[in-house]
């Protein structure tokens, strides 16, 4: 098992590369089993559920082209053994229509071997779909 600090450095990491727009070091941080999923109604087209690294891959990369996270700041981060429950605020950007809005997002993450197993993220889904609309 990890310990904390590993689990929070793990995590930091992951948020630097998303930032970055890293999708090599962001993918070496998922497992290769790993869930990725964002939680949102199914008629959202944020909302998504990727299974492994040929599925989850493809999807952050097109999240990383079409959100650009500026001003990344973690409020809270919450470790209890291989769980994490982490809050963030940040500018998201859009490539689509060049918007730019702060909002916060909330993640619950679990990690196995050192490695990212599942990660569930949970955004304003309304805002995100009106910022990828031209």
């Amino acid at each position: 098992m990890s310990s904390r600090e590993d689990i929070e450095r793990t995590l930091r990491d992951a948020y630097a590369a998303r930032q970055r727009g890293d999708l090599d070091a962001l993918g070496g941080i998922f497992a290769p089993h790993a869930r990725f999923q964002m939680a949102g109604s199914n008629v959202s087209p944020v909302a998504a559920l990727a299974e492994g690294a040929e599925q989850y891959r493809p999807l952050l990369a097109g999240m990383m082209k079409t959100f650009e996270v500026l001003d990344h700041k973690i409020v809270s981060m919450l470790i209890d053994g291989s769980k994490a429950a982490v809050q963030w605020r940040a500018k998201i950007r859009s490539a689509v229509t060049g918007e730019t809005v702060e909002t916060d997002l909330f993640d619950l993450i679990e990690l196995e071997g050192g490695r990212i197993k599942s990660f569930f993220e949970f955004c304003d889904t309304a805002l995100a779909a009106r910022m990828m609309k031209q």
